[in-house]
């Protein structure tokens, strides 16, 4: 999942990693006409320092630096334009000169040969998981006061987002600090489930359902009463209609989630019996025939593609995707095609125990920045630090960066909100632009977002997503450290689910029957292994 504005961005197995929008009202000054008031706090540029006189303060950056710097855009396309406005502007700002390295950074067989082959860069950020360059020597390391000194902006909004403890140890790799710590908002937000509203109107159905029950009365309307009065039997409930289903059972949107009870014992929980039960209901549902048959092995692409032709009425995403800022957003991809067509967004339902919630999320932890090549220099490190911290400090500087000039690259509604414009949302303009994640990469707290990047049309998805209990997609408990069985018997342990899953679901089994077979093969393929580690890093991380 990925953002243009709101920074959800792919790191280790995430999207969105994510890269936020801080508002102004005027540009930097130089870049946009804007008053001079824009560049308050800001370090005297080198032709500045020189008419300042002997009186001035020393020019931090008066040593001109090159850079060499890989970047990760979210746009799934590499920055090709190596001499942009964006990077100009830096560039005379910190008195530096910038060589922007052409690396797919989304393709980890070409980071892997990049690296491989003795190269590096100064800046590094990547949307490949990043590990092997620390087991391999290839990053810097630097202490945590280091970089609390020299980033206390950036630092403060991290620790705002998880609080300063977690934050401290989940930065750490091994023990050690190796990359500057990155979160945003959208990585705290549990996915939400949106259906056809006015496909409830139509076949009878007066208020969004509150329990399993009523979702399931929906799912059979809108498969079975045209809900699209078009006269023909070809619609579906949902397609991916198990996130809040799964929270009512107490599971997250993961088969390889493990969690703690209140005892302090940590199991999978796709041995719970939620999991069986959770089974049992999907597949009873699907022999009603409530279910596209196609979702089983759908990828998002066929997913996206049949919403939008409407094929099913309900959809589980990130609440990002569904507003109406985004570029290609699940809600206008429906409105655009049916002026009549309504969304609307339903808060999870309780599940027989009373459990309920919303998945889609890891438990919340510093994740990757960006880092420095091993034999950076401290000057150069310093420098770097200096212009992500001031991406930070100062609104202006960050809004000219991220999106370009105000009128060109944004406008502001009345009420203050970041509207990008239409040919600044495109891809080829974003990199023809140097705009965006590529330099623009820093960490949004929700406060912020509400009041800069969240508009009142936007607000009833977010809003459903805040307010939801969240099951987490890994652990539900803070550890330090990392699960080295996880590593290496993730992907089987995983295999072993979701095969007893999809076949459970499409009636190819029987669930009670084989449930203690299924539950030994998961512990064999690495499950105990995974379980006996999560509880050891519990245990040595949850003291009282």
């Amino acid at each position: 999942m990925e953002k243009i504005g709101g920074g959800i961005v792919a790191r280790k197995k995430w999207m969105a990693g994510l890269a936020g929008a801080i508002a102004i009202v005027t540009v930097l000054a130089g870049c946009s006409g804007g008053k001079e008031e824009a560049g308050k706090g800001a370090s005297p540029s080198p032709a500045a320092s020189a008419k300042a006189g002997a009186s001035a303060a020393p020019n931090p950056y008066a040593q001109k630096l090159e850079l060499s710097w890989i970047g990760f855009n979210q746009t799934g396309k590499a920055n090709d334009k190596l001499d942009s406005p964006t990077k100009k502007l830096i560039e005379e700002k910190f008195n530096v000169k910038i060589n922007q390295v052409m690396l797919d950074m989304s393709n980890k067989e070409q980071v892997n040969l990049y690296f491989a082959e003795g190269k590096t860069a100064d800046y590094i950020s990547l949307n490949v998981p990043y590990q092997f360059l620390i087991d391999q020597g290839l990053l810097k390391e630097l202490s945590e006061e280091k970089i609390r000194s020299a980033m206390p902006k950036w630092m403060e909004r991290v620790d705002a987002m998880l609080g300063k403890d977690v934050a401290s140890t989940t930065m750490k790799y091994k023990g050690k600090n190796y990359f500057i710590p990155f979160l945003s908002y959208a990585q705290l937000q549990p996915w939400v489930m949106a259906l056809r509203k006015d496909w409830l109107d139509n076949v009878g159905i007066a208020k969004l359902p509150e329990t399993m029950d009523e979702y399931h009365e929906v799912l059979k309307r809108f498969t079975f009463n045209d809900p699209d009065k078009n006269g023909k039997n070809d619609t579906f409930g949902g397609h991916g209609i198990q996130l809040y289903l799964r929270g009512a059972y107490g599971l997250g949107s993961s088969n390889t989630a493990f969690y703690a009870d209140k005892s302090g014992k940590v199991s999978p929980v796709a041995l719970s019996d939620g999991f069986r039960d959770y089974l049992k209901t999907m597949q009873a549902w699907n022999k009603e025939g409530l279910i596209d048959p196609e979702s089983l092995t759908d990828q998002r692409p066929q997913q996206r593609a049949k919403w939008e032709s409407g094929k099913f009425g309900v959809l589980a995403d990130h609440p990002w995707w569904f507003a109406l800022s985004t570029a290609a957003n699940l809600t206008s991809m429906v409105t655009d095609k049916n002026a009549a067509a309504k969304i609307e967004f339903i808060k999870p339902f309780t599940g027989p125990t009373g459990d309920k919630g919303a998945g889609g999320i890891n438990f919340p932890s510093a994740g990757f920045g960006f880092a420095f090549g091993k034999n950076t220099s401290d000057d150069k490190v310093a420098r770097i630090m200096a212009i992500k911290e001031f991406l930070v400090a100062n609104d202006d500087f960050y809004k000219r960066v991220y999106y370009g000039e105000q009128g060109k690259g944004y406008t502001l509604d009345k009420d203050g909100i970041i509207q990008l414009t239409p040919e600044y949302s495109k891809v080829d303009k974003i990199n023809e632009e140097g705009i965006a994640q590529y330099f623009g990469l820093t960490p949004v707290t929700w406060d912020y977002a509400k009041k800069n990047l969240v508009t009142k049309a936007d607000s009833p998805a977010y809003d459903v997503s805040m307010s939801s209990p969240i099951k987490y997609t890994n652990v539900n408990f803070s550890f330090s450290g990392t699960n080295e069985s996880l590593v290496k018997y993730g992907t089987a342990i995983a295999t072993v689910a979701t095969e007893f899953e999809t076949n459970a679901v499409a009636g190819k089994l029987d669930i009670d029957k084989e449930w203690e077979a299924f539950k030994k093969k998961f512990l064999d393929a690495g499950g105990q292994a995974v379980m006996d580690e999560y509880q050891k890093l519990y245990d040595a991380s949850n003291k009282k």
